[in-house]
């Protein structure tokens, strides 16, 4: 869950900024070392934007977030101040040392004390500040070949006949949880956060998550499976999920998506997604199975996906399919389509049976300027811009953030988000031309429970051919965005 703090530059709020800036860092899980060094890296730049980013005015504002995952956290500084470029104030020890003249220190103490530093000016929603630290989590790999080293091969387990419920989860739950995964993955699951029971409770506590337990009727925990409601749009992803080797191919994994489907019904939200690997097509059967249907494919999504049974590293990050299964029915929606994508757009709509009508609209008015939310994963190397604005400014502020994730975070690939319920996205799509952008897929209800059309461009090579999709649909989509490919390259 974000912090978000709107602050006045005055320069008495510099002190209790750092104060909880450290506070946050060591409750995150940083040392007492790593953690002064990013307060001071904030209090650098927290102070430069007081001192500096107002000139003319008394006071003025800026907005902090604190961002935090298991394995990293982060400080987005947002301000509309004067206009300035970063690479015409580098600091110079020659000039230091002589003229007795330190500008830019500030920029290199920060850039010292953080992982990664990231500035993207966003023109006339102003400038943009990120600072990103990794938390050092013990590394899943290295744990992953130990065990392969200490422990010999086990024979295959047979299944266990057992009498079972399935009821949903509690803060009480957090350690058989975190039990379950351990038994049954060692430490080989992706989702590292599940082999602490103090951040299973904690997130349970949040409501972030709907999820149910499988015990037998002796109390044992058997299987687990859990949706991660998004922050931003009442659906949720289908996210977690776990069934001890033991008691496997007796209907606990089926039973618990039915009962998950069923929750989430009575929870009233609009969809359920998951995202499976396309590495192999197990967990896209599985999806397949309760009629969720594939609206996207989105390449080199993961780095972070480790298979047992792969012999040699896969060459290149783990793509995924977007699965979709709404949970209500659905109203008739009138949708601005781009052009060269509606057909798709229209075919997914109606593999999905929700009656839309593709609208144009060339009367359209802009707002007086543009706005898009960045979200950077750090881990992943990807990144994903949400627009929820179109104005004068579009192209420009949009090549400007390219540009600063280009130059500085050398992503394996950036998302776009485009809205599909705004008049302008047809006319603003066309603008895109020559950004290298390709179809991603439909995202539905995905943001403020509204639709977008999904774009993505790869800044790394890779092979098309190792993206091995399931459905029928699925596969009509990949083809589809190998030829737009294709094209690009």
């Amino acid at each position: 869950m974000d912090i978000q703090l709107h602050i006045s530059t005055d320069e008495q709020a510099i002190s209790p900024i750092c104060d909880f800036t450290h506070s946050w860092c060591l409750s995150c899980g940083l040392s007492e070392n790593e953690a002064t060094k990013f307060t001071i890296a904030v209090c650098e730049l927290i102070t430069d934007i007081i001192l500096f980013a107002y000139p003319k005015k008394s006071v003025g504002f800026f907005d902090l977030t604190f961002r935090q995952t298991l394995s990293d956290i982060e400080l987005i500084a947002s301000e509309v101040g004067e206009p300035f470029d970063p690479d015409k104030h580098r600091y110079d020890p020659q000039r230091a040392l002589h003229d007795n003249d330190f500008e830019g220190a500030g920029f290199r103490v920060i850039r010292r004390f953080t992982d990664d530093f990231l500035f993207i000016n966003r023109g006339k929603e102003g400038k943009e500040f990120r600072l990103q630290k990794k938390i050092n989590v013990k590394d899943i790999d290295e744990l992953i070949e130990l065990s392969r080293a200490k422990k010999p091969k086990e024979p295959k387990q047979k299944a266990l006949p057992i009498t079972y419920d399935i009821h949903q989860i509690t803060p009480a739950d957090a350690e058989d949880i975190a039990k379950l995964i351990y038994r049954t993955y060692d430490y080989s699951y992706t989702k590292e956060e599940l082999y602490f029971p103090k951040k299973i409770e904690k997130t349970l506590l949040g409501k972030e998550k709907l999820g149910v337990i499988t015990r037998s009727d002796k109390g044992k925990a058997l299987g687990y499976f859990a949706i991660l409601q998004k922050e931003d749009s009442n659906i949720a992803e289908v996210g977690e999920a776990v069934v001890s080797p033991s008691y496997r191919r007796q209907g606990i994994m089926s039973g618990m998506m039915e009962h998950l489907i069923k929750v989430a019904r009575e929870h009233h939200l609009l969809a359920l997604f998951g995202k499976a690997v396309t590495i192999h097509p197990v967990s896209q059967r599985v999806n397949q199975k309760f009629g969720f249907k594939t609206t996207g494919v989105m390449l080199l999504e993961t780095n972070n996906v480790i298979f047992k049974g792969f012999d040699e590293d896969y060459p290149q990050p783990v793509s995924v399919v977007i699965d979709v299964l709404p949970l209500h029915p659905n109203n008739h929606k009138d949708l601005y389509l781009p052009e060269k994508h509606a057909y798709i757009l229209l075919e997914t709509y109606s593999l999905l049976d929700i009656p839309v009508t593709a609208k144009h609209d060339k009367s359209y008015k802009l707002a007086d300027k543009s706005e898009a939310e960045l979200q950077i994963n750090y881990a992943d190397s990807t990144a994903l811009i949400v627009v929820e604005k179109y104005g004068p400014d579009f192209s420009s502020v949009l090549q400007e953030m390219l540009q600063s994730l280009i130059d500085q975070e050398n992503p394996n690939v950036i998302y776009l988000d485009l809205p599909l319920e705004n008049e302008a996205t047809p006319s603003q799509f066309n603008k895109l031309e020559g950004l290298g952008f390709i179809y991603c897929g439909l995202a539905p209800f995905f943001h403020n429970e509204s639709d977008y059309l999904r774009l993505q461009k790869i800044c790394m090579p890779f092979d098309l051919n190792l993206v091995n999709v399931h459905s029928d649909f699925g596969q009509h989509i990949k083809s589809y965005i190998t030829d737009e490919y294709s094209q690009h390259t």
